[in-house]
């Protein structure tokens, strides 16, 4: 079974620091028009990365229902030059586990976990 959110940003901070370049990212969650989660993506562009155009990726999904909130942890890469998110659910509480290992995608701002 596959799940298919929408992203819609609210924030964006870009960070330069001694350990390189961040860029933070944060918003709601949907899925068919319902608010059902709120997700918080940083992105590391850091040695190595540069001459590739990409960054280290993380993005976690922290959902509204349940005490406490559940949530899912992804990991992957961002391309720069698309705009394009690719990886695999690498943590998730107890009503996602059954997504740990299964790959993602993110295009523009639909992500989609299969």
């Amino acid at each position: 079974m596959s799940l298919t959110y929408t992203l819609v940003r609210e924030c964006l901070n870009n960070v330069e620091d001694i350990a390189d370049r961040w860029q933070i990212e944060g918003g709601k969650v949907m899925q068919r028009e319902r608010h059902v989660a709120n997700y918080s993506s940083v992105k590391r562009v850091s040695c190595g990365t540069h001459e590739q155009n990409t960054a280290m990726l993380w993005i976690t999904l922290f959902f509204l229902k349940g005490r406490p909130p559940e949530n899912m942890t992804l990991h992957g890469a961002h391309d720069f030059n698309s705009g394009g998110e690719i990886g695999s659910v690498s943590a998730a509480s107890s009503a996602f586990a059954s997504h740990i290992g299964k790959q993602f995608k993110r295009v523009v701002n639909t992500l989609t976990i299969a």
